[in-house]
């Protein structure tokens, strides 16, 4: 909600001063208010789009939701670009020296603009794999490699066509288990065809693959329904829920989504209650759980490695920024007293089909018990 807010805001104030610039650059002829009107609109299409589907259920094809996210990508770097340009304009009267037209300068803005969104848009699908080992203080019967991947977000951007290609990425890995760390699906489970399900039934790890579900997922329809479609992938999904893997005597904690509430109103189950479901304490715990909350719940329970998702890394710049500011990790590893942290950046996308200063990625993690040599 926060999110949608703030391009709420960046509609109204970002759209009236990058139209009212346009209209200086381009449009002089023509009625002011109504070209910052149609402007406004334009740049607003994102959101029209999330209420039309989202509040009153209207279908709208993939490729003008793409759409929609092309021009809510081309309107804030058009906005950055824009602003700098005007911060040296301004420079320049205090100065008393001449600047570039109105024209030129919103050429040389659009023009950047295009640039940064053709490699965001290259970038965002040059998926990359991440490596980490990971040496534990308990012992496993074996060495386990994992292939991690968060952050899909099946929806305009995240085709089949695309998702095979993924699929292959992690197969060729030839990982021993798999872990998907929630937003399967960006917001609407009809996103989710039987295409997309036959490439993720590809998915090819002998231990098996396991997901958790985010908020996105939620976003998107009930956790019943998604189980019940992504059990069709062969996909076991743990909800708030343990599982024992024999073949390498590691525990798995699937958690809920932090930012779910169920229709009850009570909440995901507590980091310990989940706990006592483990029967040898002795062995090797991984937690999984979309959003990176910290390292409490890890910690407080002996817990070796926690893998999450969720932020995207901020995705684009400037936001990256931001996000790696606001948080304890927005991507990569933290080693705290034997607990090894992990977030991931995923693979999807969610708005701007762009990534400007982050990378898509695939995890890579090879784990060793304290009884074993790399």
């Amino acid at each position: 909600m926060g999110i949608i807010l703030l391009i709420i805001l960046q509609n109204i104030v970002f759209g009236s001063y990058i139209a009212f610039r346009l209209y200086q650059a381009f449009f002089k002829k023509y009625n002011m208010w109504l070209i910052i009107f149609i402007f406004l609109i334009l740049f607003s299409t994102f959101l029209i789009a999330r209420i039309l589907v989202k509040t009153f259920g209207i279908h709208i094809p993939n490729s003008i939701i793409f759409a929609t996210h092309l021009i809510l990508a081309f309107t804030n770097y058009l906005f950055i670009y824009l602003a700098a340009t005007d911060i040296i304009r301004l420079i320049f009267k205090l100065l008393h020296t001449p600047f570039l037209s109105h024209k030129v300068q919103m050429i040389i803005v659009l023009v950047l603009t295009l640039v940064t969104i053709i490699y965001g848009y290259i970038n965002s699908h040059n998926t990359k794999i991440t490596a980490y080992t990971v040496t534990l203080k308990k012992e496993l019967k074996e060495n386990i490699t994992i292939a991690a991947l968060s952050d899909l977000h099946i929806g305009a951007d995240m085709s089949p066509k695309r998702l095979s290609k993924e699929v292959q990425i992690i197969n060729n890995m030839k990982p021993d288990v798999i872990f998907i760390i929630g937003d399967i699906i960006d917001n609407n489970i009809k996103d989710l065809t039987q295409a997309h399900i036959h490439e993720l039934k590809k998915l090819n790890a002998p231990l098996g693959v396991y997901a958790v579900i985010g908020n996105h997922d939620y976003y998107s329809s009930d956790a019943e329904t998604i189980k019940k479609l992504l059990t069709q992938a062969d996909i076991n999904i743990l909800i708030d829920n343990v599982t024992y893997i024999q073949e390498k005597g590691v525990y798995i904690i699937g958690r809920d989504s932090l930012r779910h509430t169920n229709d009850d109103g009570s909440m995901r189950q507590n980091i310990k209650t989940l706990y006592d479901k483990v029967e040898d304490k002795a062995k090797p715990v991984i937690i999984l759980d979309h959003v990176p909350k910290g390292l409490k719940d890890g910690k407080s329970i002996n817990a070796d490695i926690q893998i999450s998702g969720h932020t995207h890394d901020g995705q684009t710049f400037p936001l990256n920024l931001i996000v790696r500011k606001m948080t304890l990790l927005s991507h990569g590893m933290l080693v705290d007293d034997g607990f090894y942290y992990i977030v991931s950046s995923g693979i999807g996308l969610w708005g701007p089909p762009v990534r400007v200063g982050t990378d898509a990625e695939i995890l890579l993690i090879n784990v060793y018990g304290s009884n074993q040599n790399q």
